[in-house]
């Protein structure tokens, strides 16, 4: 029958449209890379690439190891293809009660300002898998926040 036809043709190019989407490529290349001051890993740092042009930021943290995977998306990992700002940093605020009172300390920046204040470290990540290990070398153990000054 004409209905069953134009309900089969219907189904089929209900189909086709997710393909046809998914046609246009991943708009994200896949990161990951150690993250050393002096050497040594760095545990619990917080690394973020922003894409220079906008667009949505990624996100990871390093391992014990030092090591980190950025998610651009909840189960897409990597970070938008393009030239992308890059941001560490291992400062976390200070928890307050509802008196105002510290009840869980942060954690002190031990990345030097250059790294978390303004981009001035820049990459550009291409399709595919990406590598981008960031050796520090600093004179201090930590640093003031801009906020702190």
């Amino acid at each position: 029958s004409i209905v069953k036809k134009h309900s089969v043709l219907l189904l089929i190019a209900a189909l086709m449209i997710p393909l046809a989407l998914g046609c246009k490529g991943k708009e994200y290349g896949h990161v990951t890379g150690v993250v050393t001051i002096n050497g040594e890993p760095v545990e619990g740092a917080s690394v973020t690439f922003a894409p220079a042009e906008g667009g949505r930021s990624a996100f990871g943290s390093t391992g014990a190891d030092g090591s980190y995977e950025l998610d651009y998306t909840p189960g897409d990992k990597g970070a938008k293809i393009g030239v992308n700002n890059v941001y560490i940093t291992t400062y976390t605020s200070p928890t307050l009660d509802d008196n105002n009172q510290v009840v869980e300390e942060g954690t002190p920046e031990r990345i030097p300002p250059k790294y978390n204040e303004s981009p001035s470290e820049t990459v550009e990540v291409v399709k595919g898998d990406n590598v981008f290990d960031f050796t520090i070398e600093s004179e201090r153990e930590t640093y003031p926040r801009a906020s702190d000054d």
